[in-house]
């Protein structure tokens, strides 16, 4: 059994615990519906499963051990626990990449699915790429087929949702990116600051997508980080300097 635990552990991204309790509850839900009564099942301390069903007669519970060396239906219980460590892992990595969200992102165009979205494979953080989607609407209309678009081209990206959702019946992290965020502006003007967002602070008042972007600040910011968000968006972005981001622009 340790060999199996071990194996899960490295298929799924898992900790030995982890798959421990999925295995126990996976186990403890099915034989619960078969056998039409609770199932306790767990680990012994030599990592040897056990299972107990009680049964309440009269205020009275029996306990009845359950022999799994004899159980049928494994290929089913498999299937099951394969599912419920899926869904585990996904749920553990949304949990891990939901903090992401709001944050700037360069993914490469890796073609279009059939409702015309974009397909990008990005890294959430370094090292671990994944597929993400940017749905057609979300995609200034300048920018939809322009050749900036193209399948290899690499773009920046507003991270809007990190999800775990089911696909026939398979678990997967759904990521999901914008270009039309006035948040995707903030971000790539702090990214050219190289460090300095501390002293410099940036709201982007209004967005017109694929015309202009009104941009407040707190301090002057460099030319060459102006116009290289100016390119990436292809939209002018008019940057005013104020005392207080919040207050009354007019």
């Amino acid at each position: 059994m340790q060999e199996i635990i071990t194996a899960f552990v490295n298929q799924y991204g898992l900790t030995k615990a982890e798959v421990m309790a999925e295995i126990e509850n996976a186990f403890s839900t099915l034989l619960s519906r078969w056998y039409r009564l609770p199932v306790m099942v767990f680990f012994r301390n030599d990592f040897r499963l056990e299972a107990v069903a009680y049964n309440d007669k009269g205020g009275i519970v029996m306990q009845r051990p359950i022999d799994l060396a004899e159980m049928k239906g494994r290929k089913t219980i498999l299937r099951y626990l394969e599912d419920s460590l899926a869904k585990a892992a996904v749920l553990k990595e949304t949990v891990v990449y939901k903090k992401l969200e709001k944050q700037l992102r360069w993914g490469e165009i890796i073609g279009r699915d059939l409702e015309g979205n974009f397909l990008l494979e990005t890294e959430m953080i370094p090292g671990e790429a994944v597929i993400a989607i940017c749905p057609l609407n979300r995609i200034g209309v300048h920018e939809r087929n322009s050749d900036s678009f193209h399948v290899g081209q690499r773009r920046a990206f507003h991270l809007r949702l990190i999800e775990p959702v089911s696909v026939n019946g398979t678990s997967r992290l759904k990521v999901v990116m914008d270009r039309v965020s006035k948040t995707l502006v903030e971000n790539l003007l702090k990214e050219r600051l190289d460090g300095s967002t501390e002293k410099i602070k940036i709201r982007c008042l209004k967005r017109y997508v694929g015309h202009k972007s009104m941009v407040l600040t707190t301090r002057q910011l460099p030319k060459a980080a102006i116009i290289a968000v100016d390119r990436e968006l292809k939209e002018r972005v008019q940057v005013r300097i104020v005392k207080d981001l919040w207050a009354d622009p007019c």
